[in-house]
């Protein structure tokens, strides 16, 4: 991985992890998302924002927070957290820390939010090498491409088998098509086609009630 503040990398590797614990249908993650807040009425910066495209936005929106802490994460953090999560509509949050939890943070988390403890040196090993380069704008850099895990589709009469992803810098999308062993990027409100002669991959802005700021808005992938 390029070289990053080690809480960066922590955060990519969170959302990394966060792909394999967390894959409902259809979901998209995006790391480094910002978000309108709707009682603070400001930017919201979410580590790793994952949504189920399936279920509608927000209604299946779960925020993670990356803590590379040397010590444990204490009750504040968990109040923000859980303030933050209402603000953005969120309907769960989880928490994950380098050095745990202190006993008041445990008890003050609920329902709404959840506590893991991550190592960085596991979180390292395991997922630092899950990143690609994007391909859809070369300032991005190195390693900055996070591809979901692979996704078996039926459509129509037959079966699509694909994995997309992220760029965590430029939020474009990137498609793997299993089918025709293409992998390509699909700029922000546009269609391209694959090597299938009948498969047409685009991806779709969304409305203003999502909640996405700052450009490329969020999207979601349809074929």
């Amino acid at each position: 991985m390029e070289k990053l503040r080690k809480s960066e990398i922590y955060e990519r590797c969170v959302a990394a992890w966060a792909i394999e614990h967390f894959d409902f249908i259809d979901v998209t993650i995006t790391a480094n998302a910002k978000i309108f807040g709707t009682i603070s009425k400001r930017s919201r910066q979410i580590d790793v924002l994952l949504e189920d495209r399936a279920q509608g936005n927000p209604d299946a929106r779960v925020i993670v927070e990356a803590k590379l802490h040397g010590r444990p994460v204490d009750i504040e953090v968990i109040e923000a957290t859980e303030a933050k999560l209402r603000d953005v509509n969120a309907a769960y949050a989880i928490v994950v820390s380098s050095g745990g939890f202190t006993k008041s943070a445990i008890s003050r988390s609920e329902d709404y939010v959840g506590l893991i403890p991550l190592e960085y040196d596991f979180l390292i090993d395991e997922y630092s090498n899950a990143f690609c380069n994007c391909l859809a704008n070369a300032d991005c850099g190195s390693e900055t491409l996070l591809w979901a895990v692979d996704k078996v589709d039926g459509v129509g009469l037959a079966w699509l088998m694909y994995k997309y992803g992220k760029c965590v810098r430029c939020q474009t999308f990137h498609v793997f098509c299993q089918d025709c062993d293409s992998e390509f990027s699909i700029p922000d409100g546009h269609t391209v086609m694959c090597g299938c002669d009948d498969r047409e991959w685009g991806a779709i802005p969304e409305s203003e009630s999502s909640g996405h700021i700052d450009l490329p808005e969020s999207t979601w992938l349809i074929v």
